[in-house]
Order: structure tokens, then sequence, then C-alpha cells
């Protein structure tokens, strides 16, 4: 049976949000490790209680020895948990074309009655809630608020994680390009259906982690009509910081006198949506024009190591880094980072490079729009222009050789904005103004 954390008794629960105490938040998400948004959701658990609000975190799949990851109850959870991404793909099985890496049917059914019984949170916040860890019908057994920070467009799409500029999502889904179906009633229009169904009436309050996911939203048929407020994601910046430039090279065991661009992203070579295929054309571009012959390409976040596919300059590929430390260290040792991503509703790398004074180069879309101020603190190339990309490539590896002012600015950035203690205050303000707003219903 798992355990859950100590918790004060009901009584000084009840007569601490009289006083309109600290909130009390459960949060939930699927993973505990692996991705950014698994740690992001860490990070601003921890940011919070450091803050004084009393904040758990369940996880649906708790693979880490991370005391602050608490796994779902039950004996038998951990079975069920490493079989519902199998069991919730089974719909998928009709659509064997299908192009997109990832969907969620979110059709498993999933008990949550224990868990509020034993934390009885004011609020619960969904985080990342895929791969069937979360159903649908489930967001009726909370009976309380709902914050749910969207990381990607599944929560308005009839099941993609992301749509590959498909824009059906703006209506009701059906004839869905991914599923390669012609019938209106197909797969994607039954889940956005059944969305709409349990989701109409809920007292949901959510947070998009760019101002593109927001529009998104704001023009999707299924949460248009509810509330939807901008954060965006935050950063430990103690785990990300700079280093000697040298001193990480030597770490990495990378040469001192080369012009080094990093590039990284969970599936980097395989995933299209990352800009693999964009980066090795700019690069390309680069070479074919004189001026790659001092580059070198370093590519992280593929489960294998060796050199990468299709690039007829020097490269290396570390394969997937788990140590913060050591991934703070290979953004030291470069000289710029290239984040392609031709759909981001954030993007996380960009501002680990950034806190670790690495400028980036990105494409001007989607979340890199909110982070990079083009030619200031990094370059927004013209989406999805690869002349424009390498064009960056070259302008940003030019103002790195004149100087540290590009970095620092960069950092700086980073500072101000995405901080997790400052977001975490965001959240917390919206915590105490959804609690406000409920306790003067309930009195009127």
């Amino acid at each position: 049976m798992a355990v859950l954390l100590d918790t004060p008794s009901t009584t000084d629960r009840r007569d601490a949000r009289s006083r309109g105490d600290a909130p009390r938040i459960l949060h939930l998400s699927t993973y505990d490790a692996h991705d950014g948004a698994a740690r992001g959701s860490a990070w601003l658990n921890k940011a919070l209680r450091q803050r004084g609000v009393d904040s758990s975190i369940v996880v649906g799949r708790k693979k880490s020895d991370d005391p602050a990851f608490l796994p779902m109850p039950g004996r038998i959870a951990p079975i069920t948990a490493r079989l519902r991404l199998r069991l919730d793909r089974i719909p998928l099985s009709r659509y064997p074309a299908l192009t997109e890496s990832f969907w969620t049917i979110g059709w498993i059914p999933c008990r949550f009655d224990r868990i509020l019984r034993d934390i009885e949170p004011d609020i619960v916040h969904l985080h990342w809630v895929g791969a069937g860890f979360l159903p649908i019908r489930a967001l009726r057994q909370f009976r309380r608020p709902v914050v749910w920070t969207l990381r990607d467009m599944w929560g308005f799409t009839g099941g993609c994680h992301y749509t590959a500029g498909c824009e059906r999502y703006h209506e009701s889904c059906g004839c869905c390009p991914q599923l390669h179906s012609n019938r209106e009633t197909d797969l994607s229009r039954a889940i956005w259906n059944a969305k709409r169904k349990h989701w109409t009436g809920l007292d949901l309050h959510l947070v998009a982690i760019s101002d593109w996911l927001a529009r998104c939203v704001q023009s999707s048929g299924l949460l248009h009509s509810f509330p939807v407020d901008v954060i965006p994601n935050g950063l430990e910046l103690g785990r990300f910081q700079p280093a000697d430039k040298q001193f990480a090279r030597r770490a990495w065991n990378l040469p001192a006198d080369r012009q080094i661009v990093v590039y990284g992203a969970l599936r980097a070579t395989t995933d299209p949506r990352k800009g693999y295929r964009e980066l090795i054309a700019a690069l390309a571009r680069l070479k074919e024009g004189g001026r790659g012959e001092n580059m070198m390409l370093v590519v992280f976040g593929d489960e294998k190591v060796g050199p990468p596919p299709q690039l007829a300059m020097e490269s290396h590929n570390v394969g997937y880094i788990e140590d913060d430390q050591r991934l703070s260290l290979l953004y030291s040792a470069a000289d710029i980072a290239v984040v392609p991503s031709k759909e981001e509703a954030f993007g996380k790398t960009l501002i680990e490079a950034m806190a670790c004074g690495t400028p980036v180069v990105a494409f001007d879309s989607g979340g890199p729009k909110d982070i990079i101020t083009h030619r200031h603190d990094g370059y927004l190339a013209a989406a999805y222009s690869i002349d424009d990309l390498a064009e960056g490539v070259v302008w940003s590896l030019d103002q790195v050789r004149s100087g540290p002012g590009l970095g620092q600015r960069a950092r700086a950035k980073v500072h101000a904005k995405f901080d997790i203690d400052v977001v975490a205050a965001s959240y917390e303000k919206l915590y105490r103004s959804i609690l406000a707003n409920a306790a003067a219903r309930d009195s009127g």
C-alpha cells in the first residue's frame, strides 16, 4: 500500500483555511522523471512548499526514489501504471497509418477518491496527464476547482498532443489528417465529443505556458469558454548556471578551439517536430558557403550515443542526459544552442541554455517567441526558413566571438522571467484568487 505524506489533521486544515492561510494543492502528473514536464512540476511543487503553500504531488508512474513524488495508492497500482499506455492506445489500432508520434485517448478508468480523501486538497492542479493516466471523465471526480497547466495541445484536440498545423480543433475535429481519416465521425471526433460531455460546466482554470498556446486555447471549440492565464515554465536556476567554457569542454572531452553548436530534445534525431532535419539543412548551407569548417555539432536527448546521421561536419551524439549538472556543463561548453522546433508550446531547452549564458537560435513561432528578444538575447529566425536559421547561427556565433554580452543578456532574461520562484509566486496568486472567488460565491 502506498504511503502518503504526513498531513495536518482535518480540523487544523479547516482552521487554517478559515484564517486565509496556505491553500492546499494536489498536483497530478503522469511521470516523475525523464521529461521536462515532469521535472517542471517537481520544481514547482518544491518552490510552492518553500513559499508556505501546502503542496503535494502524485504521479501515475513513479520511477525515481525522489520522496517528493507520491505514487498512486493501491497494491496493483504499479502494475496498472505500466499497462495504461499500452491499453490507452488500443483504439488507435484501427488507424495503422497514424502519422503523429504520440496520442492519448483517455478512456482507461482511474479512481482518485482515495487520494482526494487522504489529502483533501482545496485545488487539484493537473500537469501533463497523458499516456492513459487521467481519463477524460475523471475531472468530474474532483468536485473542487481544477487548475490545468496545458503543456501541449491535447486538452483541446481530438487526441493528438500537437496538431502538425491542422486547425480542425477550432470546431470539433473529425476527418483527422493524422489518422488519414476522411470520416467526420472518426476517433478524433469521438474523443472531442467525450471531452465536451464531461468537461462542460467544470470549475476549470487553464494555464497556458506561452502566449501562443493561450491563443490556441481561445480559438478552440472545446476550451474557449474557460478562463486562461499565461504562466511560463520555470527553472531551478541553481541547477543551470554558467561554467568556465574550457573547463566544461574538458569535462565533456570536447575540443577547445572549435565553434560548438549544441542541439537537444527527447528523440532529438527522430521526432520531426523537433526540427532536426531543418537544422541539418541549415548547417549544410553554412558548410557549402565555407562557414562550417571550424564548427562542431553536439546532439543530446536520443537514447543512443554515436555520430548523428546525415551530417557533413564533425558531430557527436552524447545520448540522453539525466544529470542536470552534466547537462549544464554541456550548455556551458557550447558557443550557442539551436532549438529549431516546428511546434513548441514553450521550449524548456531554451531557458536551460540561456541560464548557462549560452545564446539560442530558434524559429519565430510558438513558445520561443515568448522567450527570446530577437538580436538582443538570441535570434528568432523566420519560421521555418532554412536560410534565416543558418543566418541566425552565423550571427550568434559572431556575437559570441566579439564578447559575452549576448550570453549575459540571455541569462539575465531567465533570472527575471523564468526563475521557478517567480513562477511559483504567480501560481500562488492564482490559487488564492480562485479560492477567494469561490468563498465569495458561497457566502453570497
